[in-house]
């Protein structure tokens, strides 16, 4: 069997996940604002984040530019943003309905803020790896952003399950492509703990990244959901 240079798998390897997000976006057209939204913000994320901590001691894939951050950070974080925040309306037919009283959109701002400071002084003042300190700060934020909104609760768990079986076909094609890939990305921090060649870290780190960006979203814009039959006319 042939196999994918480096350089190039980790690119190609986001194929399935970029088809999710086009099927989902012309499947819901009401989401698009969402899809939107949440997609540019995890596309900056990504890149920052990447930058920042994960290729300190998480993961170093190699890119096609062959640089620290590449084009793959960017589409992987939008392409996560669009399908994380809209996979649990898409499945379970579910709307927007109306916005909260005494909502501020602020507060889904401050909440981002938390995430990125706990994780920074995780990592920078108490020496954590990086799993371990954004492990904590997804943690800590998801737990503020429920006790605010507990309806939104079911939407996470769910959320964080998909976000596991759609990462899934992300490593599934890392090793149908090129196994090797696994060996020269990831680095001696992680616990050398595996599920499928994949480290375990991976698995935890998007059941906690759908659980607090899956319903981020309807927290940040102050909305409710409800059943889609209730509202067909309104966005057929």
């Amino acid at each position: 069997m042939l196999e994918v240079p480096l350089q190039f798998v980790y690119l190609l390897s986001l194929s399935p996940l970029l088809l999710i997000w086009v099927f989902l976006f012309f499947y819901r057209k009401d989401l698009r604002r969402e899809m939107l939204v949440m997609s540019t913000l995890l596309a900056v994320v990504s890149v920052v984040s990447s930058y920042y901590w994960w290729t300190i001691d998480w993961w170093r894939p190699p890119t096609i530019t062959g640089t620290k951050v590449g084009i793959e950070d960017i589409l992987l974080g939008f392409v996560v943003g669009g399908i994380m925040s809209t996979t649990y309306e898409c499945l379970f037919r579910k709307s927007y309905w109306k916005k909260r009283l005494h909502h501020h959109t602020g507060d889904g701002i401050l909440l981002l803020l938390l995430l990125a400071n706990i994780t920074a002084a995780g990592i920078y003042a108490f020496n954590l790896t990086t799993f371990w300190a954004s492990t904590m700060a997804l943690l800590v934020a998801t737990a503020v952003l429920y006790k605010f909104r507990r309806d939104l609760i079911v939407n996470g768990i769910l959320t964080g399950g998909l976000a596991v079986l759609v990462s899934s076909a992300f490593y599934a094609m890392i090793i149908l492509m090129n196994p090797s890939w696994i060996e020269a990305t990831y680095l001696p921090a992680l616990s050398g703990i595996t599920i499928g060649y994949i480290p375990i870290e991976e698995f935890v780190f998007w059941f906690l990244a759908g659980l607090f960006f899956g319903p981020f979203y309807e927290y940040w814009q102050g909305l409710k959901l409800k059943n889609l039959q209730t509202s067909s006319k309104r966005h057929s």
